[in-house]
């Protein structure tokens, strides 16, 4: 079975829920930035330092192996928004978030 989605509404869609979960204080929200985190750099955990600007997270260098990585960030939003892709499998991923989240969006 193969599933067409829109993906500019998923993406529009995606934009107005990262907004929307930036300028609220919702613990729902905050994993939710943390599941688009670990999807886009296949972190095993994502924890965000706001006062210092940095996203720190933890990688599977190899079978056992993990690393720390923290990335900085200017603007938190703006960061969530480049963590986004326009591929089938992520857009599928976000699809199932924004039906998680109570966004509607239209599949054609």
């Amino acid at each position: 079975m193969k599933t067409t989605y829109k993906n500019n509404a998923i993406l529009q869609e995606m934009n107005k829920l990262i907004s929307s979960s930036c300028h609220q204080i919702n613990p729902k929200l905050e994993k939710f930035q943390q599941a688009l985190i670990k999807k886009h750099f296949g972190a095993l955990e994502v924890s965000n330092d706001s006062l210092n600007k940095e996203v720190h997270l933890k990688l599977m260098v190899k079978e056992g192996q993990y690393t720390n990585v923290v990335v900085q960030y200017n603007n938190f939003e703006e960061f969530l928004k480049s963590c986004l892709e326009d591929d089938l499998g992520n857009l599928s991923f976000y699809q199932n978030m924004l039906t998680f989240y109570n966004t509607n969006v239209d599949v054609a």
